[in-house]
C-alpha cells in the first residue's frame, strides 16, 4: 500500500494512492483504514484506482457495505477520480448524494479531497 499521512489544521488525513489488491470486501476496507499504521485519523483520501471495479457498479452493492464501514467507523472518507463521465443513472446520483452530505465525496483530486476532509470553519 502507498500511503502518506497529511496533517494540516490538527486534522489528520491519510491518502492512498496504491494498493496490491483492489479494494472490495469488508477485510480490504478495513485494511485500507487501519493498515496504514496511523490512528486517530480524520478521514481516507482514496484514488479511484484502488478501488475494485464492481465499487462502482451500485447492484454488485460493494459501494454500499464499504461506505457503512466508513460511516460506523466515524472515518470520512474522499474518492478521488475522474467521474465527469458519469453524467446520468444511478451512479450519478449516488456521487451526488453523496457529495451533499459530509461523510463520503467523489471529487477530482487531491487538493478538492482535503477542501473537503479539512474544512477551514
Amino acid at each position: 500500500m502507498e500511503a502518506r499521512l497529511i496533517e494540516q489544521h490538527g486534522i489528520r488525513i491519510v491518502h492512498v494512492s496504491a494498493v496490491a489488491t483492489p479494494v472490495r470486501s469488508r477485510q480490504d476496507a478495513l485494511d485500507l483504514m487501519l493498515g496504514h499504521g496511523h490512528r486517530d485519523l480524520d478521514g481516507l483520501a482514496v484514488d479511484a484506482a484502488c478501488l475494485h471495479p464492481d465499487f462502482l457498479v451500485l447492484r454488485t452493492g460493494v459501494a454500499g457495505e464499504l461506505l457503512q464501514m466508513f460511516v460506523n467507523y466515524h472515518l470520512r472518507l474522499a474518492i478521488i477520480g475522474d467521474f465527469r463521465a458519469v453524467a446520468s443513472g444511478p451512479l450519478h446520483d449516488f456521487i451526488v448524494e453523496s457529495n451533499r452530505g459530509s461523510q463520503v465525496a467523489f471529487v477530482a483530486d487531491l487538493d478538492a479531497a482535503l477542501a473537503r476532509l479539512m474544512p477551514l470553519d
